[in-house]
């Protein structure tokens, strides 16, 4: 997704959007507890921390395509 759907989305689901380089958008949704719910075109996936996230390792994922 483009930085413009991403930041819209984000607003949404009170997030916020990041470029993560070479095109590729996501939003990022930090939860009360620490996880951290990042969205893509291709899935969505949970992290138990920033750290996590950092180290792409995602303890729930659901693929959209």
């Amino acid at each position: 997704m483009d930085y413009e759907i991403a930041e819209q989305a984000a607003k949404i689901f009170g997030g916020e959007a990041w470029d993560s380089g070479g095109g590729i958008c996501l939003i990022c949704i930090p939860q009360s507890n620490g996880r951290l719910v990042v969205i893509s075109d291709e899935a969505v996936c949970e992290y138990n921390s920033e750290e996590d996230f950092e180290k792409n390792l995602a303890s729930k994922s659901i693929l959209l395509h």
